[in-house]
């Protein structure tokens, strides 16, 4: 398996380290989820599993979901 490098860990780990985001990092991430959910509602996907352990970051901070859930 193969994945790629995302060196901002989970979502998870910075609500915890940050503990309350302010306004901006709140929208941010909100907006960030709601494009992702729509995205995979738009190719018919269903994530099963939507959670904040799941939801990665990147280098700049932007929100990836993973893919090791989808088989081809």
């Amino acid at each position: 398996m193969l994945l790629e490098f995302l060196p901002g860990g989970e979502l998870f780990r910075r609500i915890r380290t940050d503990g309350r985001f302010l306004d901006g990092a709140a929208r941010f991430y909100s907006a960030s989820i709601l494009l992702a959910i729509e995205y995979l509602h738009a190719k018919h996907i269903a994530h099963r599993d939507l959670k904040p352990e799941n939801l990665l970051l990147d280098a700049s901070g932007y929100l990836k979901v993973g893919r090791w859930w989808l088989t081809l």
